[in-house]
């Protein structure tokens, strides 16, 4: 059975409590929101199914894949990078796929869903800074495939390895896409930042790093009622490493990825292709890393401009990082909430204006 003798151990994909034939695995979320399996020893018969399917180990390393900077005119306006995202969720619902991405439910929670229309990928599309629920659905895919299904998953690493793990008897019907991803933050702390900044239960849509700021911007689009603000609090945290899931300190999938294609922001694309992209719209990167994500991007039914780059130039594996303050934060944020973690350790702390004092 699974044994987990330390947080970093887990990502949460969900893989194992799909793969237990006797439901004997439930994930339960700890105090930051990240889910962990939990094990009912009255079910569970000791098969190790379960240790079996787990994903969250280092992958042999191989050739870089081909990289290529890639964007969607048509798409830039919807999308925080270069639309790459939509694009293969379009073609993939044009080729008879089932999609699963994750989308902000009514109440702001990231989950993950399926999709099979042009109309559903609407929620599909932008990034989504917290780690998504993904309750039932890796046993929906295997559902899916089962049943002769062609399905497209796109998620983090981390989920795409543990549906491949789980799904490796359907590959030839399975379509991986990954993101490059830097960490998953807490998603207690984001509905915390919610709260915080709700008007009342005014809030009716938000927009992480909102595009109409352009492609480099942190900002998180809060609209209400009446008026629209943006505020950074959430991604500060995000990007200090203060409150994202543990395993993400440890992740094995930064220099090699677990999927089919993988895709991001094509940070640096300015300076290597000068001309190219240079209106911040936004451009993704593009890794083809098994023939048959080679065979899926090769053309798309959308225009698009696209041209070979250099993976390690366009930063196309993120690293490993921990903040030692990271503990200390969740202590605090556990025993007196985000407002008192916010003004101690937030972008507008006292902390933050000596560093910046300092610079």
């Amino acid at each position: 059975m699974i044994r987990l003798q330390h947080r970093e151990d887990c990502c949460g994909c969900t893989a194992c409590a799909a793969a237990c034939p006797h439901g004997a695995i439930r994930m339960e979320a700890d105090g930051m929101g990240f889910p962990y399996p939990h094990i009912d020893p009255d079910r569970c018969i000791d098969c190790g199914l379960c240790e079996q399917v787990c994903a969250f180990k280092p992958l042999e390393k191989t050739a870089s894949p081909k990289a290529e900077a890639i964007r969607f005119p048509a798409c830039l306006e919807k999308s925080q990078s270069g639309g790459l995202a939509y694009a293969l969720m379009h073609k993939a619902i044009g080729a008879g796929f089932r999609v699963y991405g994750a989308a902000l439910d009514p109440d702001f929670v990231v989950r993950h869903r399926r999709v099979d229309t042009l109309e559903g990928l609407e929620p599909l599309r932008l990034s989504k800074y917290a780690q998504s629920d993904m309750d039932g659905i890796a046993e929906q895919i295997l559902a899916d495939l089962t049943a002769g299904q062609r399905v497209l998953f796109t998620g983090t690493p981390c989920q795409c390895a543990g549906i491949g793990s789980l799904c490796k008897d359907h590959l030839g019907q399975l379509l991986l896409a990954d993101i490059v991803c830097r960490a998953v933050p807490s998603p207690a702390f984001w509905k915390s930042f919610l709260e915080a900044n709700g008007k009342g239960g005014h809030l009716k849509h938000v927009v992480f790093r909102d595009p109409a700021l352009g492609w480099h911007n942190t900002q998180t689009r809060l609209e209400y009622d009446d008026h629209v603000e943006h505020r950074s609090d959430f991604y500060f945290f995000f990007r200090e490493n203060l409150i994202n899931r543990p395993s993400c300190a440890v992740c094995p999938f930064t220099e090699v990825h677990p999927s089919d294609i993988t895709l991001g922001d094509c940070w640096g694309v300015e300076k290597l292709l000068p001309g190219f992209a240079d209106d911040d719209r936004g451009c993704s990167i593009l890794l083809a890393n098994t023939p048959a994500g080679e065979a899926f991007t090769r053309d798309f039914p959308m225009e698009n401009q696209r041209t070979d780059v250099d993976a390690d130039s366009v930063r196309a594996y993120s690293g490993k990082k921990a903040n030692p303050l990271a503990d200390l934060v969740e202590k605090k944020y556990l025993c007196k909430g985000y407002a008192f973690v916010n003004a101690r350790f937030g972008s507008n702390s006292l902390r933050e204006k000596i560093k910046s004092l300092i610079k």
